[in-house]
């Protein structure tokens, strides 16, 4: 390892990684199978809520209630995949609020809201969450809404004639919770998402149901992100590298806030060698700082190539270019002979409990940077499962929750074993 008398040894470089901070544009949460719902509050990014945006629907062709049926209750119901927070002792409060404006056929971001009466609540209902598992919350649907609804399915109202009508009747629905209550669910859109209303008649002794809830149904989230007096206080356009100052710097989901790499110190490393064969390459990251319990980071960070313009890279045809896993190829050619990125087979940096790191080897990466072409740029640290030819992911955790994670900067660092040949 003596780097002035080897003449064929092994040698090692530590490469620091400068890093920034980004606001992903066009962060588009349409229909992406979960209401993001809660909050919550940080000295780093601030007090953060999501509010979940869904239209509702109903089987046209199912059985309503008849003329005589005997209303018993209405519940509105919501299938929590996923909770993070903290003081869990505690109970956690979430609304329901009926839209006052339609979700549109159009795509909604992040940074969308909708019309709702926040004095009106519709449902409400506070609970004992048992994180890190399914939780089936269940509220009391406010008795004017259920009469309503009960009234006009058992005389053939119009607005139940078909999906188009009863939209112009109720548009939607938004639910909310307190950010000052340090909880947020991951609510799965579907069946177990919406209005039950139980029933009977005459003589019956086991009531019936009527379900109004979010199957097939528009969605998106909405974020309100208040970063002021932060250290990210001065983030605020979206699609810009941000040397946020202070020590740390970190990411957020469901808010689009991601980390980005300067892989500049990479390539002008590259340039400077030759006659030489890469041993292992490990990129890290970490130690993050500590995180309440229920509160871990990702699991994985996707490496997604970045523009000078802060989107993800696209190839020619459109497909995202993210690292690809150790030992498969990392280029190919295209119909005219260019040598092109390959996208099928993506790796992701991999998060170490005990340690609290994230860390993968990328030498194939490298390999490819410095052998067969591959387009140089930095990279994003985007918080989602790789997709890989075996396992296709179709869906982005990035999305699906408010986790969060803090680095120090200088904890970001390539580390080089290779061979040289004098």
């Amino acid at each position: 390892m003596d780097p002035g008398s080897n003449q064929i040894g092994v040698f090692y470089e530590e490469i620091p990684l400068s890093s920034y901070m980004v606001l992903a544009d066009s962060f588009n949460t349409t229909s992406e199978g979960r209401l993001l719902v809660g909050g919550d509050q940080s000295d780093y990014f601030g007090s953060t809520q999501a509010i979940g945006y869904s239209r509702l629907s109903f089987n046209p062709t199912g059985v309503p209630p008849q003329e005589d049926a005997i209303f018993d209750s209405a519940v509105f119901t919501m299938n929590v995949i996923n909770v993070i927070g903290e003081d869990f002792d505690e109970e956690k409060s979430f609304r329901v609020h009926r839209l006052t404006e339609p979700i549109l056929d159009t795509a909604y971001y992040n940074f969308n809201h909708l019309a709702f009466d926040e004095e009106e609540v519709i449902a409400s209902g506070s609970f004992l969450l048992q994180p890190d598992t399914v939780n089936q919350l269940r509220m009391d649907v406010a008795p004017e809404l259920s009469s309503e609804f009960f009234e006009k399915l058992t005389t053939n109202d119009p607005a139940f004639d078909d999906i188009f009508a009863f939209r112009e009747y109720f548009p939607g629905i938004a639910v909310t919770g307190d950010p000052e209550q340090n909880a947020s669910l991951s609510v799965g859109v579907g069946s177990g998402t919406g209005f039950i209303l139980y029933y009977h008649y005459e003589g019956d002794t086991v009531s019936l149901t009527y379900p109004i809830n979010t199957i097939q149904s528009r969605h998106f989230n909405g974020i309100i992100s208040d970063r002021q007096n932060t250290p990210i206080a001065d983030i605020q356009e979206r699609g810009v590298a941000y040397d946020v100052p202070g020590p740390l710097l970190g990411g957020k989901s469901g808010l689009g806030l991601m980390v980005k790499l300067d892989m500049n110190p990479l390539h002008e490393f590259l340039d400077t060698l030759e006659n030489i064969t890469f041993n292992q390459i490990m990129l890290e990251v970490g130690p993050v700082e500590e995180y309440p319990e229920f509160m871990r980071p990702f699991s994985t960070f996707v490496m997604y190539f970045a523009t000078e313009n802060n989107t993800i890279y696209r190839r020619f045809d459109g497909a995202e270019v993210a690292v690809q896993a150790e030992g498969q190829g990392h280029t190919g050619l295209d119909a005219e002979g260019n040598v092109v990125p390959t996208t099928n087979n993506q790796t992701g940096l991999a998060f170490n409990t005990e340690n609290r790191s994230y860390a993968n080897q990328v030498t194939s990466y490298v390999n490819a940077l410095y052998r067969s072409g591959l387009v140089r740029t930095d990279l994003f640290l985007y918080p989602n499962t790789p997709s890989t030819e075996r396992g296709p992911v179709n869906f982005d955790s990035f999305k699906r929750s408010l986790r969060e994670y803090r680095v120090n900067k200088d904890a970001i660092k390539l580390k080089v074993y290779y061979t040289r040949v004098r």
